[in-house]
């Protein structure tokens, strides 16, 4: 049996290695005066077993048989994941969605299944997972794909939501957005906020 997740352990961490200030240009190309490191917390040992448990404990409750995620900030959480739920003895497997498909070896833009042994994500319930949530943005292009794949998705779960309106965007599809953090959790305020354009 694995460790019990320690949330106020992986909090902490994500307080001091992951919350960053200053002025930083997002994806959407829109400037902010607070940025996420994730890298930073996922990647210490510490922070990759927190992440898989918490990610897990919200797993519990839900109907999963995969989880699936956009490269590369699911990555390394879904490997975690994967790994843990073999240790807890409810085995879970994960596929990760390309970005775009390589020019080489199998041109698959959904990884992980075993597809010349006939493993398909048809009929399978996927849960999509990420490290942060913004617009929503990624957790919605995995999605299209997995449902391309036959994948049926109700839930997201990401390591923090910046409560920037993923909540909303995801419900639009059909899609509940779980978080183990907002950013208002790791001490963001209204002001940090605001945007710098």
């Amino acid at each position: 049996m694995a460790a019990p997740y320690d949330r106020e352990a992986l909090r902490t961490l994500l307080a001091t290695r992951t919350l960053k200030r200053g002025d930083f240009l997002l994806v959407s190309g829109k400037r902010s005066r607070i940025y996420f490191n994730m890298k930073a917390t996922m990647m210490t040992p510490e922070g990759a077993a927190q992440c898989a448990r918490g990610l897990l404990s919200v797993l519990d409750g839900l109907d999963a048989d995969y989880v699936a995620g956009l490269e590369m900030g699911a990555v390394p959480l879904l490997g975690g994941i994967a790994a843990l739920s073999w240790d807890v003895g409810r085995p879970i497997g994960a596929v990760f969605v390309r970005k775009a498909a390589k020019a080489h070896g199998t041109s698959l833009m959904v990884e992980g299944l075993d597809d010349s042994g006939g493993e398909t994500l048809q009929g399978k319930h996927v849960v999509l997972i990420d490290d942060v949530a913004t617009s929503g943005g990624s957790i919605l292009k995995a999605a299209e794909q997995i449902e391309a794949a036959g994948g049926i998705m109700k839930d997201a779960i990401v390591i923090l939501d910046r409560e920037q309106g993923a909540d909303a965007n995801l419900a639009e599809r059909g899609i509940t957005l779980h978080a183990l953090f907002t950013a208002t959790d790791l001490g963001v305020t209204e002001a940090d906020k605001l945007p710098l354009d």
